[in-house]
């Protein structure tokens, strides 16, 4: 759900990354394909299912891309199926036995991923038509978030979102007609490059950089003239890098929920990579080192000192960075173990990745 997006035609396509964190656990792959899993499990999320039984304890499947959602993970393997685990109070975990994928995206209680034809497919909680993508349509990427979920679609790279992309119900019980001040409607056109879902918002950027924001946004959308490299979408707030590394941020719904970023990006820093949590952001300097700002109740927004990161992922309340050589140092909340990388295993967090 915290995941980075950053420009596919550069990195890896958005619905599919090597790796992601949500509120809770965390989960990544190892170099031979495990998939290995940390933080909360009291649904049985951060227990990556054994290749067949009976070795429970063994964690043999071997995955091509992983997503964690709000209380689930799902992993490709190789040949494309999908396996899913952790909570499944609306069949979030139960994807398609005989279908194979391309890409996948794990939301908040449903579950999307494409075809190799660039079709979706979506299952799990349907509350707000959250796994209904419409019919005929093919996309180059796809990502679920909490009630909505939203694909770049393959013959011109608009934005089609389907589910509760519509906040005004919600926010019209909090605030009343002020909701139409702070409300932001879809694109209609305009090609897109990267997609990134949040609660009751969304982000994407066009071909030439410049980024589109809709939903709730309480302090306006990107700047029309700005151009941007890459964009990330956490629980409230969306953050861009702008060509000159420096940081831009908009607060969304979280403004409304109580989990906006607190504060701006520092003035004058430049980063490589951006990652946007619950109440927090990161970025990762040209020489590794990291910077994060807005809340650090959990001390979630206090890298350690000397490191060097070549990747950043910010979750709900804890941060990892990967090192050069792929271990794995985390930072602040540790309730559930999710600041707590299991030893040997190097699991890469999120693609939120210094370009070399």
């Amino acid at each position: 759900m915290t995941t980075t997006r950053v420009r596919p035609s550069r990195r890896r396509a958005s619905g599919s990354p090597p790796s992601t964190q949500a509120t809770g656990h965390t989960c990544g792959l190892r170099e031979g394909g495990f998939a290995v899993c940390w933080g909360d499990n009291g649904s049985g999320q951060a227990s990556p299912p054994a290749e067949a039984p009976p070795r429970p304890a063994a964690v043999t499947e071997r995955f091509t891309a992983v997503s964690a959602g709000w209380g689930h993970t799902c992993g490709l393997r190789g040949d494309g199926s999908a396996v899913c685990w952790g909570l499944n109070a609306h069949g979030q975990i139960e994807p398609p036995g005989d279908e194979r994928f391309t890409a996948i995206s794990a939301g908040g209680y449903h579950t999307c991923a494409l075809r190799g034809d660039g079709s979706a497919v979506c299952w799990g909680d349907n509350e707000a038509g959250q796994t209904e993508p419409p019919q005929g349509e093919r996309f180059t990427a796809v990502s679920a978030g909490g009630l909505h979920t939203c694909g770049l679609r393959q013959r011109d790279g608009a934005a089609v979102c389907w589910g509760a992309h519509d906040p005004r119900p919600l926010l019209y019980e909090q605030i009343g007609d002020a909701a139409d001040d702070v409300i932001e409607p879809p694109p209609t056109d305009g090609a897109f490059v990267a997609v990134a879902a949040s609660v009751l918002s969304a982000c994407a950027l066009r071909e030439d950089g410049s980024a589109v924001c809709w939903g709730i946004f309480a302090t306006g959308s990107p700047h029309p003239d700005e151009r941007f490299t890459a964009i990330a979408a956490g629980a409230g707030d969306a953050c861009a890098l702008r060509t000159d590394g420096t940081a831009a941020c908009w607060q969304g719904p979280g403004f409304f929920l109580g989990v906006a970023v607190q504060g701006q990006p520092p003035d004058g820093e430049r980063f490589g990579a951006i990652s946007v949590g619950a109440s927090h952001a990161c970025g990762l300097r040209e020489d590794g080192s990291a910077r994060c700002w807005g809340d650090n109740a959990e001390g979630q927004a206090a890298p350690p000192r000397g490191e060097r990161f070549t990747a950043i992922s910010a979750g709900g309340l804890h941060t990892c960075g990967l090192r050069e050589d792929g271990s794995a140092v985390c930072w602040g909340n540790n309730d559930a173990g999710q600041a707590t990388p299991p030893e040997g295993d190097r699991p890469p967090p999120s693609a939120a990745r210094v370009p070399r």
